[in-house]
């Protein structure tokens, strides 16, 4: 409610550049391989949201994660399986940086984020391959 509350009333938060947007991906990115869970809840801000694209097509998270605690201990929950094999290469997508996450050199997903003085407001996992392929 209180998200919902401060969209309707206009307290926005501002976003930071894209420089510092390339820092905090590039820093979250490092930590959720490592599974560092008290670097993943520093960047964070309070009240973070992590939201997976599997389109219905590939094992995703089919419900968005909330707070720093739960996503931090979300994304090291996965770090073991998930993060084998991975490479990962600094990227944009739609003008924002983005993290494109290769197995074998085949794009597997893409990871975005929005930030702001706060930190990490939001992190979105593309995983639907129909839209990995229009950016293969």
């Amino acid at each position: 409610m209180s998200r919902a509350r401060r969209r309707v009333t206009g307290e926005r938060k501002v976003p930071v550049g894209t420089v510092e947007q390339r820092r905090l991906l590039d820093a979250f990115v490092s930590a959720a391989r490592s599974g560092d869970l008290a670097a993943l809840e520093e960047l964070f801000a309070a009240d973070v949201t992590s939201c997976s694209d599997g389109g219905g097509v590939v094992r995703a998270s089919r419900f968005a994660v909330h707070g720093a605690t739960r996503v931090a201990r979300y994304v090291r929950a996965f770090k073991d399986r998930f993060w084998v094999g991975i490479e990962v290469e600094a990227g944009a997508v739609n003008g924002q940086p983005a993290a494109l996450l290769r197995r074998q050199g085949a794009l597997e997903v893409v990871v975005v984020i929005n930030a702001s003085d706060d930190g990490i407001e939001r992190i979105h996992w593309l995983m639907n391959p129909h839209k990995l392929a229009a950016l293969s």
